[in-house]
């Protein structure tokens, strides 16, 4: 007995052994050369970091490796690796990265997208998939609500078509606070206070989020740096930002809790949560504000790639708008149950989700622990280490010319079949995240960017502006953020003709 107890632990101190020597000697991803100390710190760019990161992946390959003073990040350009790391291992890399500005400074680590995974993610999770369970349920529930909003949004752009991007915030913003808290926006108010709040704090999260912005986030030894020292007014910053969260926080579910004591609340999710009184006032709180400032933030962003879109390809709006005349006809406009009637329309929505990647680099996985990662092909493994960032480069995935043929042109026919020629991935798949942090209200966000886009190409034609006679060709890029939108560009739009004009002023 005692020599098979010694061989057992002398086995066992070998494979141990073994182990650690193979984990020592296993190389990271590829990557470029970095400097002594920092690393590769000249390598994080402080704006445009999903084309640098696809650059980057032209070098050294679909996985590749950065590590900034010791912390290592690992860039994934592929779909199917990111898929292999966050959904087949998910379990080992659904954490989120410790970011001492946004989350510990600022409060920011309350949000759902930057909490730790545990039993608090399931918990908020699961309160969504209640709300958001099925494609069913969105419509039934939010029906009304999302076409009595898309209506007036249209009624608003008949009137100041010169403000459509502000427009198209309004009523995303519009949408969401509804939803999460039964609050109806002011129509008459050029500038509403509760949206402006949510606006601001939607903003501070995306500057605070994206990386490379403060550099405690980098060394996060400097967050005991005084404040007084020169360097130190980061500080001062998270006061401020911190403050803004927790008082919308605080403001928005006392607002619904006066509704309540009043008999005038709209229903809404935390109005039924707070009703159940089966939940932590602190849980609801949060899960409502993630529903207002995710939601609105991303869906405003794409509807105005959509407009850019429709601006820079006049035939397919054409096409587009010929679907919807035949099919629907043009005595009404079109609503959410019309999807599966308007292919065309339904592909442009896909197209509009690929073309315009609202959260280029998603937000960053973290590993739980050690992972060895072998893709195969005569590859050698690869160590990711025990709290590697892990960064999904979802731009380069939804431009990837090996899943999307011409990817850089925007053409909705990619995800129709004909002749023969199967439709291309579809980019759900990609722009809504990975494995156990995927977006949860991606079945609303869908129905949001269908009856938005097909109401508008219902009733208006979008053109390039002009000035003095001169077309104005609308910017390319997008803006730097956890939540990036078209850089800011100017089109014109008119009613389709005066019969529609009259139908949208009837409401």
């Amino acid at each position: 007995m005692d020599t098979r107890w010694t061989l057992i632990m002398t086995v066992a101190a070998i494979t141990v052994a073994y182990s650690l020597r193979k984990r020592r000697t296993l190389p990271l991803p590829p990557g470029p050369r970095g400097l002594p100390i920092v690393g590769n710190i000249l390598d994080l760019p402080a704006t445009n970091n999903w084309l640098h990161f696809a650059k980057l992946g032209e070098v050294w390959g679909e996985i590749l490796s950065l590590t900034i003073l010791g912390q290592t990040m690992v860039i994934v350009n592929s779909l199917e690796i990111a898929e292999d790391l966050l959904e087949t291992h998910g379990i080992n890399f659904s954490d989120r990265p410790v970011m001492p500005m946004a989350g510990e400074l600022m409060g920011f680590n309350n949000v759902l997208p930057l909490v730790q995974y545990g039993d608090r993610v399931k918990q908020e999770r699961k309160l969504f998939h209640q709300l958001f369970g099925n494609s069913a349920s969105v419509v039934s529930q939010f029906g009304p609500l999302l076409t009595s909003e898309v209506h007036k949004f249209l009624q608003s752009l008949l009137g100041k078509p010169e403000d459509v991007l502000k427009l198209v915030e309004r009523m995303t913003g519009a949408i969401t606070l509804r939803i999460a808290y039964g609050y109806t926006i002011d129509r008459e108010s050029e500038q509403d206070a509760f949206l402006e709040m949510f606006n601001t704090s939607a903003t501070n999260f995306s500057r605070a989020t994206a990386p490379g912005t403060f550099l405690v986030d980098i060394i996060p030894a400097l967050r005991v740096w005084p404040e007084w020292l020169p360097g130190g007014g980061f500080h001062t910053i998270a006061k401020e930002w911190s403050s803004q969260i927790h008082r919308t926080v605080d403001t928005s579910c006392e607002y619904v809790k006066e509704q309540m004591a009043t008999g005038t609340a709209e229903p809404s999710f935390t109005a039924n949560l707070l009703e159940e009184e089966s939940h932590e006032e602190y849980l609801i709180k949060w899960a409502a504000f993630a529903i207002q400032g995710g939601g609105a933030e991303t869906s405003a962003a794409q509807i105005k790639g959509f407009f850019r879109a429709m601006s820079l390809y006049p035939e397919v709006q054409a096409t587009a708008q010929k679907e919807i005349d035949t099919i629907v006809g043009t005595d009404r406009l079109p609503d959410i149950s019309d999807s599966e009637r308007l292919p065309y329309v339904d592909a442009l929505c896909k197209e509009v989700l690929r073309y315009h990647a609202a959260v280029p680099i998603g937000v960053p996985h973290r590993a739980r622990a050690d992972f060895i990662y072998e893709s195969g092909g005569g590859v050698a493994p690869m160590l990711i280490p025990k709290d590697s960032l892990v960064i999904a480069n979802i731009w380069k995935m939804a431009h990837d010319p090996a899943i999307y043929a011409n990817p850089m042109v925007f053409d909705p026919a990619r995800f129709l079949e004909t002749n023969g020629k199967a439709a291309e991935l579809d980019p759900a798949r990609i722009s809504f995240g990975f494995g156990r942090r995927i977006c949860p209200g991606k079945l609303l966000a869908d129905k949001v960017l269908f009856l938005t886009c097909s109401t508008i190409l219902s009733a208006f034609n979008i053109s390039k502006a002009r000035e003095n006679g001169i077309i104005i060709e609308p910017p390319l890029g997008q803006s730097t953020g956890s939540a990036s939108h078209p850089l800011a560009f100017k089109c014109v739009v008119e009613p389709r003709d005066d019969r529609v004009a009259a139908l949208i002023r009837s409401g």
